[in-house]
């Protein structure tokens, strides 16, 4: 029991207002503690000068105790765990694409050297996007790296819609910018006496393997310059064009169609623009389009028209290259939008309302990244004089 309290509690009330903090003092008669929890924006210099003279008077007082002790405790809520501060999460691992890749290959290299990076998954025959996380991380890559640059990973190697021969990975890569998967290296074995193409394809999987046949560099002739200005000015005027006399044909290939008695013909023409550039100011339009040669004459199998009117939305395509898929060909083509060129595909159905099913994202486009300094004039497949010539 208490003999007397004094006033140590009036002392102690005055001691806490003076110094900000909310005294609270506990006097135990079995030399228990005596907490004074504090809150306040003085510091505890003065808080501890004013218990102390709070205190003071006790010795004046006639209490029967056992002593007493004090300590300043902070009241407020113990901080709750930020995120990422439990020890016991689980890191989220990213996972590597799933299903057979397709590779484009830079070929051209001494003694067969080439370079190859991944550009889609393989879906039902169909190229479909590769699903790489937004932030790709140097752990992530060198998963990558290891599954699908392997040492000797041997994969059938792919042009003109058919097998020409075999891409060897030799396990090396080379990093570019961090956002964009590795490159890596290799080695194209082709038949003899080939003249390989600037660029193929390799992939694994249904219908990618086959003999290989020799690689055909078509060359474009006196029919395809005379129906592809006819062809054209139909195709513009179909897609709302009214000025298809001033299309210029600003690329012309001859495809090679395995099974077919002539190459088919791949063209693109442009009104009031140019394939690489800026967009035009004006009003301009562009048109490309795959015909095959049936029946004496060139008929469409899969075209693109594309109208600008500000200087926006600029969509212009050249042909590419093709690879034999499990359910049809597969051709391929840039696209140019005056800041970058994208593939896209287009997958033989066997029908005649073929379409594009496939775009290269924009992040990382792997013509620019495997060393084609020109990719419209690489591909075009024509002379310069036909490359910027007008057909009348």
């Amino acid at each position: 029991m208490y003999t007397a309290w004094c006033d140590t509690r009036s002392i102690l009330y005055a001691a806490g207002r003076a110094s900000s903090f909310a005294v609270r003092a506990r006097l135990h008669p079995r030399g228990e503690t005596t907490e004074i929890y504090g809150h306040g924006g003085h510091s505890s210099r003065w808080a501890l000068a004013l218990v102390g003279a709070a205190l003071l008077p006790l010795a004046a007082c006639d209490v029967e105790w056992g002593g007493a002790s004090f300590a300043f405790v902070n009241p407020a809520p113990a901080p709750e765990p930020t995120a990422g501060s439990d020890s016991t999460a689980v890191e989220v691992v990213e996972p590597l694409p799933e299903g057979n890749l397709l590779y484009l290959v830079h070929l051209g290299g001494a003694d067969g050297a080439a370079e190859a990076v991944p550009i889609a998954r393989m879906v039902d025959a169909t190229p479909a996007d590769l699903g790489l996380p937004e932030s790709m991380d140097a752990a992530y890559r060198a998963r990558f790296d290891t599954a699908f640059y392997a040492p000797d990973l041997e994969l059938p190697l792919h042009a003109g819609g058919h097998r020409i021969g075999t891409f060897i990975l030799s396990g090396g890569t080379r990093a570019g910018d961090r956002r964009c998967l590795s490159v890596g290296a290799g080695r194209a074995l082709l038949l003899p006496d080939t003249d390989p193409p600037e660029f193929a394809f390799a992939r694994a999987g249904e219908g990618a393997a086959g003999s290989p046949i020799a690689y055909d560099l078509a060359e474009t002739d006196t029919r395809m310059r005379t129906y592809g200005p006819v062809l054209a000015e139909n195709l513009l005027r179909r897609g709302g064009e009214n000025r298809p006399y001033l299309a210029q044909r600003a690329s012309m290939r001859a495809v090679p169609w395995p099974g077919d008695t002539r190459p088919a013909m791949a063209a693109t023409y442009l009104v009031n623009d140019q394939i690489d550039g800026t967009p035009p100011e004006n009003a301009a339009s562009s048109l490309f389009f795959l015909a095959r040669f049936r029946d004496g004459q060139y008929v469409p199998e899969w075209s693109e028209v594309r109208r600008y009117d500000d200087g926006t939305n600029k969509e212009a395509f050249v042909y590419f290259g093709a690879i034999a898929g499990p359910d049809g060909r597969v051709d391929f083509a840039t696209r140019h939008d005056g800041a970058s060129i994208r593939l896209v595909a287009s997958v033989d159905h066997g029908d005649d309302d073929r379409e594009i099913d496939w775009t290269e994202p924009p992040t990382c486009p792997a013509v620019g990244r495997l060393g084609a300094t020109n990719p419209p004039a690489a591909l075009a497949g024509d002379s310069a004089a036909t490359a910027t010539g007008t057909d009348g």
